[in-house]
């Protein structure tokens, strides 16, 4: 492998053809022109003739030994036996002076090009060493530098591929496992009958070029090659990908970094939708009005346009408020209500998710103290993103809003969806242990629309479980929904948890929840989203 990237190098400064070409005129118009300067001066007895030495060298550099030692040969020649020792009085050069000078320069154009080509070899190898993932041998970012110009001069397809279960094959059979599955895929990738390069900028996302024929067609083709059943040192692999897929015509000397923002984003896209293969299409995912939306959305947070609603999560034994859920709203001034389904994926594609949590913490624990005032012993959570867990200052910033208000910490829970936990688990882990270690509850929203089980989940300081309401549709017409909402919950609490059930609509679901065990139920069935003071009076009553 690593010898087809050396091959692929294109080389550097010293092997560039214009470069060599403007040095090697100087070094044919330097030879004479050196032998003029001496001649001029008075012959060899001067140290004029040292000046030679820049053709020798620059001959080494730049063309290697051989001419290094050409050029060398022809100076000892010219300042040798047809350069007198004195112009002035035509007195000729020892047979021996000349022979040593004509020995030292043939030596020094042999030395300088010898020393020059192992420099220029290590400066490749270095480079091409650079350019690969030490552990798997495949093409890293750096190779995008380095790529076939045929293959930049059509217009190609560009694929991302995700391993959604890296952590799954790595934690149960081995990072060494996974290496070689990356090397499989790989191979398979690059022996095929169309030209492909695979690059892998990162542990669990590959890009592909492929030179385009039809979008669909080309995805066909890389899907067919990703679904082949997989065997690892005789072991059966299920890998699960998520792909995306776009095209371009580079017209730049290479592709870069930026390029595969698109297909990047398409295969994000499919990740966070449960779907195989995502086509990049801009008007989808890159809307102009999108654009507008999230650019004011600064502004909606200044002004008040966004504010909060709460629906109730109700305790299924007394039929009471156990807590309340903080839900955002954005009241544009003329696009009318957006729910947040429309707003919060554009905010989360940028750092103004950070401005909008701290905005919701600060608003819910105002809500907290509320409630504390008005004698209700009310819990309140909120939803927070992968991208607020993976901000290294989350933490630090949302003990200052809480330790500013003087509100019961036990009080407040952060819900974190199964999905967003596991984009990277070991981080998320670590930032909700802070968390828990300083009395603040965490939930897993939206338990079941991943792919974790709740043996895993176990590494995690969790509270609650909340289960994805897309069990409520058919819990009562599906005996096999019944059974894993059961078994479900029957686990959660075997391990310490709390049940909360999301989307409940009907009595019918709420006393099958209750006559299972399950703790609290949240939905419609209850009460929908209200504003602060109806929520407020609702509790009260």
């Amino acid at each position: 492998m690593s010898q087809s990237i050396y091959r692929e190098i294109s080389g550097s400064f010293f092997k560039k053809k214009e470069v060599r070409y403007g040095v090697g005129v100087l070094i044919m118009l330097a030879l004479p022109l050196v032998y003029a300067l001496v001649y001029a001066t008075g012959g060899i007895t001067y140290v004029y003739s040292h000046t030679m030495y820049i053709p020798i060298l620059l001959a080494g550099i730049f063309f290697g030994p051989k001419f290094g030692l050409a050029i060398g040969i022809i100076a000892g020649i010219l300042l040798g036996p047809i350069m007198p020792l004195s112009v002035a009085d035509g007195t000729n050069q020892e047979l021996a002076n000349w022979l040593y000078r004509f020995f030292i320069f043939s030596l020094m154009g042999l030395i300088s090009g010898y020393a020059s080509d192992e420099l220029r070899k290590s400066a490749v190898k270095i480079d091409a060493l650079s350019s690969i993932d030490p552990e798997t041998l495949i093409p890293n970012t750096n190779f995008l530098k380095h790529m076939n110009k045929v293959m930049l001069e059509k217009e190609v397809s560009l694929i991302t591929i995700l391993v959604n279960n890296i952590d799954s094959i790595t934690d149960i059979l081995g990072v060494d496992v996974y290496h070689q599955l990356l090397k499989d895929l790989h191979l398979d990738f690059t022996h095929q009958s169309r030209e492909m390069l695979m690059i892998q900028p990162d542990s669990n996302k590959l890009w592909l070029i492929i030179a385009k024929t039809d979008i669909e067609s080309d995805l066909n083709y890389i899907m067919q090659i990703l679904n082949k059943s997989r065997t690892v040192h005789q072991i059966p692999l299920y890998v699960d990908y998520a792909v995306g897929i776009t095209s371009t015509i580079c017209v730049e000397q290479h592709l870069d970094i930026q390029a595969f923002s698109e297909c990047d984003i398409a295969a994000r896209h499919a990740q966070i939708n449960n779907l195989p293969t995502f086509i990049f299409d801009d008007g989808k995912l890159k809307k102009r009005s999108d654009y507008e939306l999230i650019s004011s959305f600064t502004q909606a947070l200044e002004q008040n346009h966004t504010f909060l609603m709460y629906q109730p999560i109700m305790d299924l034994k007394t039929n009471k408020v156990r807590s309340i859920e903080a839900l955002i709203r954005w009241e544009h001034p003329t696009k009318g209500l957006i729910m947040p389904d429309r707003f919060i994926p554009l905010v989360e594609e940028t750092k103004l998710i950070h401005l909008l949590t701290d905005w919701v913490v600060e608003k819910a624990l105002l809500m907290l103290k509320k409630m504390s005032d008005q004698g209700l012993d009310t819990g309140i959570s909120i939803n927070v993103s992968a991208k607020n867990l993976y901000d290294p200052l989350f933490f630090d910033r949302t003990m200052a809003i809480i330790k500013k208000h003087k509100v019961d910490i036990s009080k407040l829970e952060i819900e974190i969806t199964e999905t967003e936990l596991m984009v990277n688990p070991a981080e998320a882990k670590e930032v909700l242990n802070q968390f828990a270690k300083e009395g603040l509850k965490v939930a897993l929203d939206d338990f079941g629309s991943g792919y974790s089980s709740l043996a895993y989940l176990t590494q995690f300081p969790l509270d609650v479980i909340k289960i994805d309401k897309i069990f409520m549709i058919d819990i009562l017409t599906r005996p096999q929904i019944k059974q894993i909402v059961s078994a479900t919950v029957a686990l959660s609490r075997e391990l310490g948890y709390k049940v909360v059930a999301e989307g409940i609509e009907d009595k019918e679901t709420s006393d099958y929840l209750t006559s299972i065990g399950c703790d609290y139920a949240q939905g419609y069935y209850y009460a929908k989203p209200m504003r602060e003071l109806d929520i407020l009076k609702f509790m009260i009553q």
